[in-house]
C-alpha cells in the first residue's frame, strides 16, 4: 500500500514538473502575440534587380520602385516580403545604405553596422526602408536571409531557402538572417 502511494505521489510530482515548461511556453506565446503588431498593417517590400550593375534593390515605395524599373535599368522581381513602413511595437528599423561607386544597396537592422558601412566602406545612408521583426517570436514570420556576392559586389535578400541555397551555389556568401518578415503570398 505504501509503495503504491509513493509511486502515485512520485508520478504526480514528475508530471507537474514536466508540465511547467509547457505552461511557460504558452505564457511566452501569449506575451509575444501581445507585442506583435497586426500583420494587416504590413506593406509590400518590392524587389528589383539590375543585371548590368549587378544590384538588388528593395523598397516599400511603389513610385520609387516603378522609377527604378522604368528608368534605371532594374527588372521587376515582384514582392520580396511584407514589412512595416511605420515603427510598430516589437519591430526594429531596417536601414538602407547605397554605395554609388560599386552600385550596391545594403540593408541592416544594426545601426552600428550601417554607420560602419557609411564611415569605412563608401556607402551613404538612404534612410530607413521599413521596420521588421528582430526575431521569430511573432507567429507567421519567416527569416529574411542576407547574402553577399563579393565578385559582383551585390547584397541579396530572400525569404526562400531554396533561392538562398541557389545563390550560394552561384558565388554568394550566406551572411545569416537579417531579421524576420511576413511572407508574401499571392492571393
Amino acid at each position: 500500500m505504501k509503495f503504491s502511494q509513493i509511486l502515485t505521489a512520485s508520478l504526480f510530482a514528475a508530471s507537474t514538473v514536466l508540465a511547467l515548461p509547457q505552461g511557460e511556453n504558452v505564457q511566452r506565446d501569449v506575451e509575444a502575440r501581445a507585442t506583435c503588431p497586426e500583420q494587416r498593417r504590413a506593406v509590400p517590400w518590392y524587389r528589383a534587380y539590375n543585371p548590368q550593375a549587378v544590384d538588388h534593390f528593395y523598397t516599400t515605395d511603389q513610385a520609387e520602385f516603378n522609377n527604378a524599373v522604368s528608368n534605371l535599368g532594374y527588372n521587376d522581381e515582384g514582392i520580396a516580403a511584407l514589412i512595416f513602413n511605420q515603427p510598430q511595437r516589437g519591430t526594429v528599423a531596417f536601414y538602407r545604405d547605397f554605395n554609388s561607386q560599386r552600385i550596391d544597396h545594403f540593408y541592416t537592422t544594426d545601426l552600428q553596422e550601417s554607420n560602419n558601412a557609411i564611415q569605412n566602406d563608401g556607402y551613404t545612408s538612404e534612410g530607413i526602408t521599413g521596420w521588421i521583426y528582430p526575431d521569430s517570436s511573432c507567429r507567421g514570420t519567416v527569416p529574411l536571409y542576407r547574402l553577399f556576392n563579393p565578385t559582383g559586389f551585390d547584397h541579396f535578400y530572400t525569404t526562400n531557402a531554396n533561392e538562398r541555397n541557389s545563390a550560394v551555389q552561384d558565388g554568394y556568401n550566406d551572411e545569416g538572417i537579417a531579421g524576420y518578415v511576413i511572407p508574401f503570398r499571392v492571393q
